[in-house]
């Protein structure tokens, strides 16, 4: 019942999240076009894609450090916090060397002021994640969760007035940068209500399991951001700003259903860390099936509605996002449960699985983006990102399958296996 109620919570988090990210980015497209969409996806990717490729794994060193109660979570918080900071730190230094070539060729709409502002999206998502992961890792997913929609729903607000014709490309930097840096606050203050100081201090021995474990998944990471923002970043090389604004909007539709595997992982890597290797197995298996169904039906109602809905929400200038759209639908059509291995994985001390994966994917998007992009356009970055996530999803269940025991029957369902959840 916990697993259920901390996922129905987390899903429900993200979703809200996604409501307000998506309402925001409506708001954009309606006031400023599709240069103003273009803008809003990139302040919001990659400083968001630079903070990850950073982040060293650290949040899932978090999730399974506390939630398998390795160490006391106060130390696992100040060795947090001063990671966080120091890479932090250098990361907005970096930024703010490149600061005119990023004006000139990713955000043309901006002063170079303004991108200097984008910067402290670096340290404040990394601090923000950080923080974050402690919960995640107390299984406190209600505040978890309250930190991820305070981001998203800062932002919103702030964009209204966008409505009135008031503002610009600037109040899109405004409202993100506001946003990470309320959800960061948040973060900070919920831990102080559980008797939790964050304060930068370094422990040793923390430090070094924290970096080891971390890096594992770390690789991983890195290649799932790639996998899922690099044919972002390179329509915005090699098209216009319009054609990014277009392709934005459809991998933000097409993503609708992705809360749920996103939860999924968040919610099981404390958990599994918890459980006897026996258990964990048997509850993998019980959620990939039943996640896997549910996704696929949720992917055949998007099918039939998501096109009118861009139409309709976005406007009619947005129609060429459609069949980008459909496409993208493929592949997270066949990557429904993967939440539930990805937070398996970590759970059991074995992220490296997770980034055996991912590579295998990234292959499949660097070498496909290279090749049809500058042909096919966002046709063809939706057509190698959907080749990418099936087989990703097919290389994930294959792990899976011969390092656990579990035969294919077995995981289909066709015998039942273990103890099912309540």
């Amino acid at each position: 019942m916990n697993l259920m109620r901390d996922t129905t919570i987390t899903v429900a988090g993200r979703l809200f999240s996604t409501g307000a990210a998506a309402l925001s980015a409506v708001i954009v497209a309606t006031a400023l076009g599709a240069k103003g969409a273009g803008t809003f996806a990139l302040v919001r990717v990659l400083p968001t894609v630079l903070a990850g490729l950073l982040g060293a794994g650290v949040t899932s060193a978090n999730a399974w450090l506390v939630g398998g109660k390795r160490y006391p979570v106060q130390a696992v918080t100040e060795t947090t916090l001063a990671i966080g900071l120091a890479i932090g730190g250098v990361a907005w230094v970096g930024w703010a060397f490149a600061a005119e070539l990023l004006q000139a060729r990713f955000y043309t709409e901006l002063s170079v002021g303004m991108v200097l502002l984008i910067g402290f999206l670096l340290p404040l998502n990394l601090l923000r994640d950080y923080l974050n992961s402690i919960q995640q890792g107390l299984r406190t997913f209600k505040g978890a969760n309250v930190v991820i929609c305070a981001d998203d729903l800062v932002a919103l607000v702030i964009l209204l007035p966008l409505l009135l014709g008031a503002g610009g490309p600037r109040l899109i930097v405004v409202a993100i940068v506001a946003g990470v840096a309320t959800s960061c606050l948040f973060a900070t203050a919920l831990l102080w209500r559980q008797g939790i100081r964050p304060r930068p201090r370094a422990h040793r021995a923390i430090a070094g399991e924290t970096m080891r474990f971390g890096m594992k998944s770390h690789v991983g990471r890195i290649a799932d951001l790639l996998n899922w923002r690099l044919d972002i970043m390179i329509l915005s090389t090699l098209s216009s700003v319009e054609i990014v604004g277009y392709y934005a909007v459809a991998t933000k539709v097409a993503e609708l259903l992705r809360p749920v595997s996103a939860s999924l992982t968040f919610v099981l890597r404390p958990l599994i860390a918890s459980l006897p290797i026996s258990e964990a197995r048997a509850q993998g298996v019980v959620l990939y099936r039943r996640f896997f169904a549910l996704n696929l039906a949720g992917v055949a109602i998007l099918a039939f509605i998501g096109g009118p809905l861009i139409v309709h929400v976005f406007g009619r200038e947005f129609a060429a996002a459609v069949p980008a759209f459909e496409i993208l639908l493929i592949g997270l059509a066949a990557q429904g449960a993967d939440g539930v291995l990805n937070g398996y994985n970590v759970g059991i001390g074995r992220p490296e699985f997770n980034s055996y994966t991912a590579l295998v994917a990234l292959v499949v998007t660097v070498a496909g983006d290279v090749a049809f992009i500058p042909v096919y356009g966002l046709m063809g970055a939706a057509a190698v990102s959907a080749a990418a996530y099936t087989v990703k999803a097919a290389t994930l269940a294959t792990i899976f399958l011969s390092t656990s025991g579990v035969t294919v029957p077995e995981l289909l369902g066709v015998k039942e296996y273990g103890a099912d959840i309540a």
